[in-house]
């Protein structure tokens, strides 16, 4: 009987990382304590300025050490290929950077 619970149990340590998709997210919904990171057309903006890509994790780290933002939103836009997402959610990972969501850039929408 103890052969099969040792067998039954599961000893995968948990290694995942928690986010959430939105649907939608508005310029209007921004607040103090979201950050904001876009990907435009592979490029990655933070505050409409460009970080540059071997720079991208430092600024993370940066702006997850300023403690102002408990939140991260990634907007992707439909340009931009999938390993630019997966890029920074690796960095993400990396720095165990937590409370991120994702979504379609909304400014989207209206072209």
């Amino acid at each position: 009987m103890l052969v099969f619970f040792m067998l039954a149990t599961n000893f995968y340590e948990k290694r995942d990382m928690e986010f959430s998709i939105e649907k939608d997210i508005s310029e209007d919904s921004e607040i103090k304590e979201t950050a904001i990171i876009k990907i435009q057309k592979n490029d990655y903006f933070y505050e409409d300025n460009k970080i540059n890509k071997s720079k991208l994790e430092e600024e993370l780290v940066i702006i997850t050490n300023n403690k102002k933002f408990k939140n991260f939103v990634i907007l992707n836009d439909k340009s931009s290929e999938i390993k630019s997402l997966i890029y920074i959610l690796d960095i993400l990972k990396k720095n165990k950077i937590k409370n991120v969501s994702f979504a379609n850039d909304p400014k989207e929408k209206s072209k």
